[in-house]
């Protein structure tokens, strides 16, 4: 396990002891990197390095959280799928980065639209 993911374990750890429920922290997140990828397509648009640089960051923070809560023990196929979206998302969260590549940041749109609404089903939140 790296640094990185160890470090979004323990800070996940830390928030989930704060009395919110695991299933809404993932909602939360998910809100989060769809609001996080917004600001950065506008400041790659608008050529804000500072703000594109910090949406970019804490949207990838945030998926790393994701993917370090995966339970792979307890959710099967389901933790399985969601590893596999939380690496595409890091991946394309990268490449817009890196290369300010506003498709590689409109492939995550559906995958986070997709998940968000999934989890707000699970929660009952419409």
């Amino acid at each position: 396990m790296s640094v990185a993911t160890a470090a979004a374990m323990q800070a996940y750890k830390q928030v989930g002891n704060q009395g919110i429920s695991s299933d809404r922290l993932v909602l939360l997140g998910l809100e989060g990197i769809l609001e996080y990828t917004r600001r950065a397509r506008l400041a790659i648009q608008t050529k804000d390095l500072s703000v594109k640089a910090d949406s970019m960051d804490k949207a990838y923070q945030l998926t790393a959280h994701l993917l370090a809560s995966v339970n792979f023990e307890q959710g099967g196929e389901i933790a399985k799928n969601l590893d596999s979206l939380y690496r595409f998302l890091l991946n394309q969260l990268a490449q817009a980065n890196i290369f300010d590549d506003l498709q590689a940041l409109d492939a995550c749109q559906p995958v986070l639209v997709d998940l968000r609404d999934a989890w707000r089903g699970l929660l009952g939140h419409s």
